[in-house]
């Protein structure tokens, strides 16, 4: 037991040692105003006037993560949220999403969590999967978070029954009533 607290309190010094420089400009409100919409913009300008760069960038993400499965969940929300702002990598970005959801669910944020399942569900409608197979099961998972926040948010059972309703989801439905019957 002793070992395993020895070995978690070590990963969590190595990760916000790597993510240091980019978490101390974040909680600069100067700096962060130098941020733009352009994410390339963005990356050249840490670079240049900070010394962030990638690495420090993707420490931030694995740093986020630590956060989420400690429990501090705000933290995490926080951190996936400015890193989805600087990352370049669309399946990496996604990762955070989805991460972000989770966050703002179990702190039960359920306004920020209905945003942050249509910022997802607009990104799995639209965006282009390795496999027809793979955004099928981002679909499925969309619905099955979607209860947590549909049944705890003032107008969710309307939005449970317009997201289920739709072309792409109710094959979905369909099917998931077929296979349970089947069992």
């Amino acid at each position: 037991m002793v070992d395993r607290r020895v070995e978690v309190v070590a990963r969590l010094k190595a990760l916000e040692d790597a993510a240091a420089p980019l978490v101390t400009f974040l909680q600069n409100a100067n700096a962060i105003q130098e941020l733009r919409a352009d994410k390339q913009y963005n990356l050249h300008m840490l670079n240049d006037r900070y010394e962030i760069g990638p690495d420090q960038i993707e420490a931030l993400y694995q740093y986020a993560k630590f956060q989420f499965e400690c429990g501090n969940y705000s933290c995490a929300a926080d951190y996936l949220y400015q890193y989805r702002a600087l990352c370049t990598n669309s399946e990496r970005s996604l990762s955070a999403l989805w991460g972000k959801l989770a966050a703002e669910i179990l702190m039960q944020n359920w306004d920020i969590a209905l945003e942050e399942l249509n910022r997802l569900k607009e990104i799995i409608d639209s965006k282009r999967f390795s496999s027809p197979l793979n955004q099928v099961q981002s679909r499925i998972w969309l619905m099955h978070w979607s209860l947590f926040i549909f049944f705890n948010h003032d107008n969710g059972r309307t939005q449970i029954i317009n997201l289920f309703n739709q072309d792409k989801y109710v094959t979905l439905t369909t099917k998931l009533k077929v296979s349970m019957f089947c069992y």
